[in-house]
């Protein structure tokens, strides 16, 4: 059982952090949600606050060993800083996920390897963190899954029915 925490948001959606859902054939403008898996500790929560001071709706867990991941959220983000604990459960849980992973880390591991080349996307963030290194790293993402989206939308359309985690 995942324990799915979900921050406060403060009601500011900037430009580029929200998603459209149509209810009734009307758009419905949407916080991105942001999923991020990792330690609980003070990198997370950091990383938590400062998603959250850039407009983001987050929800926290930690990584599970059963190497699936809540289904919700837009993006899944991967805390990886300064954890040198085993991350490979994950990728086969991921490989079928059709969200968009970023992965935060300041070296490189395995994990990045395996989810390379994932149809939804892995984005890898490394190096010094800032507010516009991550803006536009989720500005990649949400584009991701909102092709993502599209392409499931047009396959059902299309007779093909594709269920994806949402």
């Amino acid at each position: 059982m995942w324990a799915v925490r979900v921050l406060h948001h403060r009601g500011v959606w900037p430009g580029g952090v929200c998603s459209s859902a149509f209810v009734k054939g009307l758009a419905v403008i949407q916080p991105m949600q942001i999923l991020v898996l990792g330690p609980e500790g003070l990198g997370r929560s950091a990383l938590e606050e400062t998603l959250t001071r850039l407009g983001y709706v987050v929800m926290a867990a930690e990584a599970r060993p059963d190497g699936q991941a809540p289904a919700s959220g837009d993006i899944v983000m991967l805390d990886m800083r300064g954890e040198d604990a085993d991350w490979g459960h994950l990728a086969e849980g991921l490989q079928g996920d059709d969200r968009p992973v970023m992965i935060v880390s300041e070296r490189p591991r395995r994990l990045m390897r395996a989810l390379s080349g994932r149809p939804a996307g892995t984005m890898v963030m490394t190096g010094s963190e800032s507010d516009a290194g991550y803006k536009v790293a989720l500005s990649v993402c949400q584009a991701l899954r909102r092709n993502a989206l599209a392409r499931t939308a047009a396959a059902r359309e299309n007779g093909r029915v594709r269920l994806a985690a949402l």
